[in-house]
């Protein structure tokens, strides 16, 4: 029988994104034969984890905070384009999308999964409503349909439910909404993309 201890571990890790019981008793067990200055070590960046990054309240996207700010970086820049924004699931599909320096907008981080029978909607979905209503308020009426939405959502069963849900909801919205051109393979994650792919999938968006 599993020591109550080491069961209070594996039952943390289990509620990690991937990790199963089999894969949480191995990482618990790891654990267990780290030295104590290893597991010291660990605790504290888990602490500074918690301390140091905040969830931008514009994007959803974490950033560390090193003075006052109060969103990242990419939403602070005044040179990013507001009227173009990338909704990806995670916060790890930004990094590769960033990598190929063709994407000048903004991002939204919506989530990995959601029910799309449900009839709440998801925080994050109705942040992105609420700001893209925002901007289109600071518009002049004819610039108000310029706002483009890039759905770059992993090329998935789920990823396809969850991209014609948010499509449904942003509709009334009347805004310019794309998908990533063909290329991504069938299945294919996005944060596992290699930069071509990326590159082709985004200027090829309809």
């Amino acid at each position: 029988m599993t020591p109550k201890t080491i069961q209070a571990v594996i039952d943390h890790f289990t509620r990690l994104p991937g990790i199963g019981p089999r894969q949480a008793t191995r990482i618990a067990f790891f654990l267990l034969k780290l030295s104590p200055s290893e597991v010291t070590s660990l605790s504290r960046s888990l602490i500074a984890l918690k301390e140091k990054i905040k969830i931008c309240p514009v994007c959803f996207a974490g950033f560390e905070v090193t003075g006052d700010e109060k969103t990242c970086t990419i939403c602070a820049n005044q040179k990013r384009i507001k009227t173009s924004i990338c909704v990806v699931e995670r916060e790890s599909d930004i990094e590769p999308i960033e990598k190929t320096g063709i994407f000048k907008g903004t991002y939204h981080v919506v989530g990995e999964s959601v029910d799309i029978l449900e009839r709440a909607t998801p925080a994050t979905i109705t942040h992105l409503l609420n700001r893209i209503t925002y901007i289109q308020k600071q518009l002049p009426p004819e610039r108000q349909k310029t706002i483009e939405v890039i759905l770059a959502l992993n090329a998935t069963v789920e990823g396809d439910a969850f991209a014609l849900y948010i499509e449904r909801l942003l509709r009334p919205l009347s805004v310019t909404i794309t998908r990533l051109g063909k290329g991504l393979a069938s299945g294919a994650e996005l944060e596992y993309a290699d930069q071509q792919t990326l590159i082709h999938a985004l200027e090829n968006r309809k």
